[in-house]
């Protein structure tokens, strides 16, 4: 017979199953099975009743919470809610954006796809609406409510005054500093059809991704180099060069800063060479902003220019393999402090590259050379002075490379050289060297150096968008001025979320890149299990569960506040 015994040792009780039996006609115990305490023996009971789930669902959790965290936290949210209220019912147009903004940052592709991702992701049980209510033709409708046609550019664009929005949230908050304000330019290939007559923005030009076959916009874009989040962009058309953008941004940056009640005069605006020239440099001075510009190579003071290795001092800790000096003169008409920087890194870049282009355009001096040397071999000058003036076209070549093309009765020879002198004069003169221009006259050539590294910032950001790589600005599934003007905008908004995520994210996890971020957080998977009813009956019931997480995952899930972005979402 079986039965349940105790017995204590000390302060706790353990129990045990005996079996009793006669032995010689009196009651023994001839088998004993050790059960364990009481928590115990519980933890057993609840594990062998536990259910089996009969349905998981996988959502995409991480990235998308984290977005979602972003934009309440940084004042997005408020900011969008003030310049465009929340209807009475459903979505209101700051979903929307949003929305627009967290796919193209987790799943870049057009409004079709939107109310898939939407579904399969943790932010319906955030924000309460169905799927359905995200379809293409609700995006539309809503973008033409915020931006109507013909709204862009005039005094009551409302993109406009979202902007100032946005900034006056970040300021609020103390994520706009006084100090950096950098600037830069660049354009987007499209894939709007040459006879679409319903915009002006897509336009031919040159294009920086070396797609000169298509139509492009021209973007923009100012952030504060400190925190990295976007204060100022605009969209312009594609033909213009980027230089002929600089004097139609100055007025929007003033009017942003006056917003804001920042003094022009506390701000550093940083430029790109591409921003250099000398009705720039009026437009500048006259804005009455302090300003560093990267400067052509061979508008440099010459003086500058040729300075030995030996006057180039360190710039300190921050910069390292960096050295630089400066001294005014006069340039554009007025006197600045012009400084030369040298950059061991940058150096080593530039060799590498001109030794590949160098290769290639020998190889193909080479076999040139050898077709032209046989007998049939018939060529006209100006065809081969062009295909060889091709080939040199990289950056330094032609300084590198000398040839000589001779012909007698329609027979060509082509001679060439390396100038090895020349090469000696790149590596020891301009290799690494950058020329810098600013109006801060009592500046160290260090503080000049700091300044422009805030430069950077806009050249990630502009990887970032043209690789993929952060957010997908492309491909661009608009074709009208106005809702061209609205991708833009919640483009850039994604991309200050991310900034304000990453800043957060270094405070528990130093040296993390935007990349190892994301990647992360794509890791962060949420799970809802399906259980039956009790004993197999009546309603099932739900439980949600989030995937184990890395060490990393842990620290970002607490610095990105993860665990409340479920809680009190609704507005």
């Amino acid at each position: 017979m079986a039965s349940i015994i105790s017995k204590r040792q000390g302060k706790k009780t353990y129990y045990y199953v005996a079996v009793s039996k006669r032995v010689d006609g009196k009651p023994r115990i001839v088998q004993q099975t050790y059960l364990g305490s009481a928590e115990r023996i519980a933890a057993l009971v609840r594990q062998r009743t536990t259910p089996i789930p009969i349905e998981a669902t996988s959502r995409e959790f991480g990235l998308p919470a984290a977005l979602w965290q972003a934009a309440r936290r940084c004042g997005a949210l408020d900011a969008l809610l003030a310049a465009w209220p929340a209807p009475r019912r459903g979505p209101a147009p700051a979903h929307y954006l949003l929305l627009a903004a967290f796919h193209r940052v987790c799943s870049p592709g057009p409004k079709t796809e939107v109310a898939d991702w939407y579904r399969h992701s943790a932010l319906p049980a955030a924000w309460g609406f169905a799927p359905e209510r995200f379809s293409s033709q609700a995006f539309w409708d809503c973008f033409e409510r915020i931006a109507p046609s013909g709204s862009a550019g005039t005094a009551d664009d409302p993109l406009q005054h979202a902007q100032g929005r946005l900034l006056e949230a970040f300021r609020s908050r103390d994520l706009v500093s006084r100090r950096v304000l950098a600037y830069d330019t660049t354009n987007f290939h499209t894939w709007i059809a040459s006879d679409n007559t319903r915009n002006t923005l897509a336009q031919r030009g040159r294009n920086k991704q070396k797609r000169h076959d298509l139509r492009q916009v021209g973007l923009a874009y100012a952030l504060d180099g400190q925190h990295g989040l976007g204060l100022c962009h605009h969209v312009y058309p594609g033909q213009r060069p980027d230089c002929h953008e600089l004097p139609a941004a100055l007025p929007r940056l003033e009017r942003m800063l006056a917003h804001a009640g920042i003094p022009r005069e506390t701000v550093t605006l940083v430029l790109d060479k591409g921003s250099a020239a000398l009705d720039n440099t009026v437009a500048l001075h006259e804005s009455g902003l302090g300003w560093v510009a990267a400067l052509p190579w061979n508008q440099a003071p010459e003086g500058l220019r040729q300075c030995a290795e030996t006057d180039l001092k360190p710039v300190g800790r921050a910069h390292p393999g960096v050295r630089a000096t400066g001294a005014r003169a006069l340039v554009h008409g007025g006197e600045y402090l012009c400084v030369v920087q040298h950059s061991t890194a940058f150096a080593a870049e530039q060799l590498h590259s001109t030794s590949l282009a160098l290769t290639k355009a020998t190889q193909k001096l080479r076999r040139l050379a050898r077709e032209l040397a046989k007998p049939r071999a018939s060529f006209t000058e100006r065809g081969l002075r062009q295909r060889i003036e091709g080939w040199l076209a990289p950056q330094f070549l032609r300084q590198l490379v000398r040839y000589e093309l001779t012909g007698t009765q329609g027979r060509w020879q082509l001679a060439y050289e390396l100038d090895n002198a020349a090469l000696e004069r790149l590596v020891s003169q301009r290799f690494g060297r950058t020329a810098l221009l600013t109006n801060r006259l009592a500046w160290t050539p260090a503080q000049v150096v700091d300044a422009y590294a805030g430069q950077q910032h806009v050249e990630r950001v502009f990887r970032g968008l043209k690789g993929g790589d952060w957010l997908g600005w492309g491909p661009m599934h608009h074709w009208t001025d106005s809702k061209i003007e609205v991708h833009a905008f919640y483009c850039m908004l994604g991309i200050s979320l991310l900034q304000y995520m990453h800043k957060q994210a270094e405070t528990v996890w130093p040296g993390l890149s935007m990349e190892q971020l994301l990647g992360e957080l794509r890791q962060i998977q949420q799970f809802e299990l399906l259980f039956p009813g009790p004993h197999g009956k009546g309603q099932p019931r739900v439980e949600t569960v989030v995937s184990k997480q890395t060490l990393v995952q842990q620290s970002l899930a607490q610095a990105l506040d993860l665990n409340q972005s479920l809680k009190g979402i609704s507005v």
